[in-house]
């Protein structure tokens, strides 16, 4: 009898630590930029960002300055991109 109640206090234990979500990071987008486009119309102005987040290029579309408006994997020859972001020592202004 003690075995299962062990066995389901265990499995409740490990899926109640796999739920928890991770920590909070914060990127700044100058840290993490790589390319910057500004599609500009008669409309509205849209900026293209290519930004590097854990190794993976991504491309995040914003309108204006500061209103992101969706975000994608970004492709090269048919591949997802590999990228990497410069040390901090290596930043400009350091």
């Amino acid at each position: 009898m003690k075995k299962p109640i062990f066995t389901a206090l265990l499995s409740l234990i490990g899926t109640h630590a796999a739920a928890m979500p991770p920590d909070i990071r914060s990127l700044p987008l100058e840290r993490i930029g790589i390319e910057r486009i500004d599609i500009q119309s008669q409309i509205r102005t849209w900026t293209l960002n290519k930004v590097c987040i854990d190794g993976q290029a991504y491309l995040l579309l914003m309108k204006g300055l500061t209103e992101p408006v969706s975000i994608t994997a970004a492709f090269a020859n048919g591949k997802p991109e590999q990228c990497r972001v410069a040390a901090d020592d290596t930043l400009p202004g350091k």
